[in-house]
């Protein structure tokens, strides 16, 4: 029957998206015709035409190929903050670029090229209980991986820079794919030169963890974060696990320098002083 067929309200609210996004008319949930646009690859150079489509951003997972460090994204985040503002505000005007994932896993069904941030804002939204719940998204399944990582670059460097760190830890997961590739052939993928290739490996090491110990990472430059490292090898593990044990119950820095300050001054805090063992002598009638 005719109520049979008509959609629940429930599955109205659902992820809006068509089988075939360039044949089919793709009409929406309110009666309209799908937008479109056309996107013009950077490195294939085909122009591929691309649906508007709105999906639950827990659907979504960020493409490797995007140096964003997903991981690093919090609610303290000043840039995280002004977007939130920004998208309650008015509304998620820019949509994201995602493609179908080759290998689904569970309910993750999109790769998300860019607008990770964006992605991780709505998805904040919705666990509010604010807004649609869903996320705007121009999709396409014919975009390739070379396209997919200059897209992404080009709006990362459109929109918010990615931190040093970041790229950091993308320069040392292509040297890690291929461990025989030398400073040379890596600088010239990334458009660098060598020397600032290999200080982009060097701040790769510094940890996860004390990168979030910065308000963003943004705040923390290549200078800055390798002098972090520095100053953090100078302290041993045992002082490394307090210090981060002392950060844990403070507010964020406010960047780089200010953590840089903080470590260096405990790795010139003294150190207390160990009581000496007290020897005893014992006489033949154990006195």
């Amino acid at each position: 029957t005719a109520a049979e067929k008509a959609p629940s309200t429930a599955e109205a609210a659902t992820e809006k998206r068509v089988a075939s996004p360039i044949n089919s008319p793709a009409i929406t949930a309110r009666g309209k015709r799908q937008q479109r646009m056309y996107l013009e690859l950077p490195v294939s150079k085909n122009t591929v035409e691309c649906d508007l489509i709105e999906v639950n951003p827990r659907h979504c997972v960020a493409s490797p190929l995007n140096k964003r460090v997903q991981s690093l994204l919090s609610p303290e985040d000043v840039a995280v903050q002004q977007l939130l503002a920004a998208i309650r505000d008015e509304g998620q005007r820019d949509p994201v670029l995602v493609r179908e994932l080759q290998k689904p896993q569970g309910d993750k069904r999109y790769e998300g090229i860019y607008g990770t941030r964006r992605r991780y804002v709505a998805q904040l939204l919705a666990e509010a209980g604010e807004g649609s719940g869903l996320l705007k998204a121009w999709y396409s399944d014919q975009i390739t991986d070379a396209d997919a990582k200059r897209l992404a670059d080009s709006e990362n460097d459109d929109r918010q820079d990615i931190s040093s760190w970041e790229r950091a830890v993308y320069f040392a997961q292509l040297r890690a794919g291929k461990p025989d590739m030398t400073l040379e052939v890596l600088a010239g993928i990334e458009g660098a030169d060598r020397t600032l290739a290999g200080k982009y490996l060097k701040l790769a090491e510094l940890p996860e963890e004390i990168v979030k110990q910065v308000a963003s990472p943004t705040r923390i430059s290549l200078r800055a974060g390798l002098d972090i490292q520095k100053a953090l090898s100078a302290l041993g593990p045992s002082a490394r696990k307090q210090l981060l044990k002392e950060f844990a119950g403070q507010t964020r820095f406010e960047d780089g320098a200010a953590l840089l300050k903080a470590l260096r001054t405990a790795a010139t805090k003294p150190k207390p002083a160990v009581a000496a063992k007290r020897r005893e002598l014992v006489d033949g009638h154990g006195r």
